[in-house]
């Protein structure tokens, strides 16, 4: 029963009902008035509040015991005290209610405790009026971020006053060991309390100083694009060791320490916490897609908008929504009514279709021919080269752009889409804006000079899908798909907190006795600790940290992961520090320091090939050198075969763009050539800039080197600016020469002795050979000795390349040679075979239309690169 503290607050609420209900400047809503006091193991508390005739008021009450409930001065017998939610419906105009209730709380999380859904919460946003009573014996601090609050001592208690006027959701309260000590930064009217609870950081005042000083223009610039209203006055933060940014809580935020090394990042989130609790008070991820939306137009970065892109989440459907909606209005006119809608229905609660309605009525004109948000989808963007011809002093160059939300077929009635493409010349690069309205749409442009490469959408202001080597690569991306991480089971303990990292992700975790050995096809990302399947990617260190992720070749979306630890130690000391990994693609961090790091330069946009055949037609490849480099990121050979008669002029460039794409992949990469080992130092001294091309390009004339010259030399050119060992392994040419001459057994005891093992007795390759001999119009030597030549040739390339693959087992690597070494029946590759080596590919480059797929894998022939 109600004492008589009850009866007078009771006859209080009946005569002054109206001003405890108050108005105030933000309409009519719900005011609390709380007495709190904190308990051993509990929180004891009554609420006092005014409930308007005939409305439904519904509290949340989930971990709440009530000891008391009376509504209008009745006690509410029938209140189901055990449910999760309290519903009143009040008859009289005014009606007081009084609750009485308690919390169990677990106070043994220290030295601090955040504990929401302390109070029974109105499920409409409310103001409040708390008094809260610590007992000094239990030693605790609290704090309830507040538009004001004040503490004293009285008698044995610390006695808070809190108090916010300005309607809000979810407060929270905080309990400390330590008194709550922060800086407080002013931004406008705005004041931000900055309180460290990471240990493991601590910030002087100069540097919180300086990191503010950097925040500022961050603010300043997403207020000018979008509003200068705040719906709070304050703002706590905390920052926390090893905390996702948690914007939940009234006033509050709760980031990592590391947000200090990003003021960008710090501001767009104070933005994102003024949309949710200015307007939309539902948690929405599509409110945060909004937010990245106001950051972007502030800041104005590709790589954010292709982050953002490379996921499909509500968010990023959001934050691509409103940019192309800006790319059809323009930025001013957008931005004005997204400010207008914010700015009045300030503290009016509005769901993110209330917004897409406001938009649409605004602008119905253009929604016409703009899709709902819940038809929004992901294109499939391309470009064809239709034509290209000389006119006026330069090129007109026709394009064909298509869009269409199947990767295979057009799909008429997609969205009009603004599209901007750059043409890339040697010496000048155009951009152009085209509307796009049709599935294939033709465009033609002038350009001064020939093109080169063409890129569509570089800017990435399209919602669509992402080529593969456009895709952004980085921890946080890996932890945002959660697919398989394999360990070894003996290794738990020392990979326990990385493990852990990816268990509360949706990772499933899968303890095996080898991960070298498991190579996983089904899962998009699969994460692998301390053995790795692929050893010649990844560097091999002895102490600290090391990672490194890589596209995945089974699935178009999916990445590989490798993570190597040498201590318990390291293992913590990098979980501390990973927040500032999430944009490396690999890494080695020791003593919890970074000592090296990368990142994989993607392509910007989607490119369109400039290839030209004879008749001035453009044709577009089956497979890229970057996917075909993918393909083949985990084999541990590369054996490339060039076509001796008539090569084409695109190998050059073949050899160029696919060494690159496989070495931004992987970086342990050796070079291997058909040359006798004798021309080994003259390689090393053009490596070592000691002889220059022309001097190398006269010697290797002097040899018969198979290959064409001029693409060998610009395969040395690009090892010795990347670094990348290149083997001279073929057979001696004396040693052949002398073979081809007077045949194997003339050879001296010792010569013998080093000759690879040679069957000769081989029927299929002497047949090959001796219809190769007979096509021979110069008097040649007996059909013997020429085929112990060849087979000397062919066995002792093969026994050296066997001895580089084990010798360089952390390596990937490249033979150079003829077609003809590895499409000859019993050659390198049957070789290979028979000494049980099977992780090889070929390539073969032939002008050939068509190529068995007994001879290769892969064909180049000139402009079309496809598998076999």
């Amino acid at each position: 029963m109600a004492n008589w503290k009850t009866a007078f607050f009771l006859l209080l609420l009946i005569v002054l009902g109206v001003f405890l209900c108050p108005f105030w400047s933000y309409g009519a809503y719900l005011h609390l008035k709380m007495d709190l006091e904190l308990k051993p193991n509990a929180i004891e508390g009554s609420l006092q509040t005014v409930l308007q005739e005939k409305k439904i008021q519904t509290f949340e009450t989930e971990g709440l015991h009530f000891k008391e409930a009376i509504l209008d001065g009745k006690p509410f017998s029938s209140v189901p005290f055990k449910e999760s939610a309290l519903t009143f419906l009040a008859e009289k105009p005014n009606s007081p209610l009084f609750l009485y209730f308690e919390k169990s709380v677990n106070f043994t999380v220290v030295p601090f405790n955040f504990i929401d859904r302390f109070i029974p919460l109105p499920r409409e946003p409310f103001t409040y009026e708390i008094t809260l009573k610590v007992p000094k014996k239990l030693g605790y601090f609290a704090l309830i971020p507040s538009e004001d609050y004040e503490v004293k001592e009285e008698g044995g208690f610390l006695l808070y006053k809190f108090k916010n006027l300005k309607p809000i959701k979810s407060p929270v309260l905080i309990l400390s060991k330590e008194p709550f000590v922060s800086s407080v930064l002013t931004y406008k009217n705005l004041k931000i309390s900055l309180y460290s609870l990471d240990n493991n950081k601590v910030f002087s005042k100069e540097e919180v100083s300086s990191w503010f000083q950097k925040v500022k223009p961050a603010l300043a610039a997403l207020d000018k694009k979008f509003s200068e209203v705040y719906p709070f006055s304050k703002l706590f933060v905390f920052l926390i060791k090893d905390q996702e940014p948690k914007l939940d809580y009234s006033n509050t935020l709760l980031v990592n320490s590391s947000i200090l090394d990003d003021p960008w990042e710090f501001s767009a989130l104070v933005n994102e916490k003024r949309l949710k609790e200015g307007v939309f008070y539902q948690e929405d991820q599509r409110v945060k897609g909004l937010a990245l939306f106001f950051k972007d137009v502030a800041q104005g970065k590709v790589e954010l908008r292709k982050k953002i892109l490379s996921t499909s989440s509500l968010e990023s459907k959001s934050f691509f929504y409103f940019l192309e909606l800006k790319q059809r209005l323009g930025e001013e006119v957008l931005l004005s009514r997204l400010k207008h809608f914010y700015e009045t229905k300030l503290f009016i609660p509005q769901s993110f279709e209330d917004l897409l309605t406001y938009l649409k009525s605004s602008f119905p004109e253009v929604f016409v021919s703009f899709s709902d948000f819940s038809v929004f989808k992901k294109l499939y963007l391309r470009g064809e080269v239709v034509f290209l011809q000389p006119k006026e002093g330069g090129y007109e160059l026709t394009l064909a752009l298509i869009k269409s939300t199947s990767p295979h077929t057009l799909t008429p009635n997609e969205r009009e889409v603004v599209v901007k493409f750059s043409v890339v010349c040697k010496n000048v690069t155009y951009s152009f804006v085209k509307n796009v309205t049709s599935p294939y749409q033709i465009v033609q442009v002038w350009v001064k000079e020939r093109p080169e490469e063409i890129y569509l959408d570089p800017d990435y202001t399209v919602w669509r899908v992402l080529e593969k080597k456009e895709e952004y690569l980085g921890v946080d991306r890996l932890l945002e798909n959660p697919g398989v991480l394999v360990y070894p089971e003996e290794e738990f303990l020392l990979y326990q907190k990385i493990i852990e990292v990816f268990r509360k992700k949706g990772y499933k975790i899968l303890p095996v006795k080898d991960p070298s050995q498991v190579v996983l096809d089904e899962a998009k990302n699969v994460v692998y600790l301390h053995r790795f399947p692929f050893p010649w990617m990844i560097k091999h260190i002895d102490q600290g940290v090391y990672f490194k992720l890589v596209p995945q070749p089974f699935e178009k979306d999916g990445m590989l992961g490798y993570f190597f630890s040498s201590s318990v130690k390291e293992t913590e000391l990098v979980v501390n520090l990973w927040h500032s990994l999430n944009s490396l693609t690999e890494g080695w961090i020791k003593s919890g320091k970074i000592f090296s790091k990368k990142t994989l330069d993607s392509q910007q946009g989607i490119l369109v090939p400039v290839r030209l055949k004879p008749e001035g037609f453009y044709t577009k490849t089956s497979i890229t050198t970057f996917e075909l480099a993918l393909q083949l990121s985990n084999t541990q050979l590369v054996l490339i075969g060039e076509e001796r008669q008539n090569p084409a002029s695109d190998f050059t460039q073949f050899y160029r763009e696919f060494l690159e794409n496989l070495h931004q992949l992987n970086d342990n990469l050796i070079i291997t050539l058909d040359l006798p080992s004798s021309y080994q130092s003259l390689i090393d001294q053009f490596l070592e800039n000691k002889v220059s091309a022309e001097y190398l390009k006269k010697e290797l004339s002097k040899v018969e080197v198979g290959v064409n010259l001029e693409n060998l030399i610009e395969v040395l050119r690009f090892a010795k600016i990347k670094k990348i060992k290149v083997l001279a392994i073929g057979v001696e040419e004396s040693l052949f020469q002398k073979v081809l001459d007077k045949g194997i057994f003339s050879l001296s005891q010792e010569e013998i002795s080093n000759l690879p093992e040679m069957d000769l007795m081989n029927p299929l390759l002497k047949t090959y050979l001796y219809e190769k001999y007979q096509q021979k119009k110069q008097p040649f030597p007996p059909f013997e000795n020429f085929y112990q030549a060849h087979l000397l040739k062919k066995e002792a390339l093969t026994e050296k390349l066997l001895q580089v693959l084990e010798e360089y087992p952390n390596f990937q690597t490249i033979l150079i040679t003829t077609k003809e070494e590895i499409i000859t029946v019993s050659g390198i590759t049957q070789g290979l075979q028979k000494k049980n080596f099977l992780n090889f590919k070929r390539i073969i480059l032939d002008n050939q239309k068509r190529l068995s797929t007994e001879a290769g894998d892969y064909l180049f022939n000139g402009g079309e690169s496809s598998p076999r």
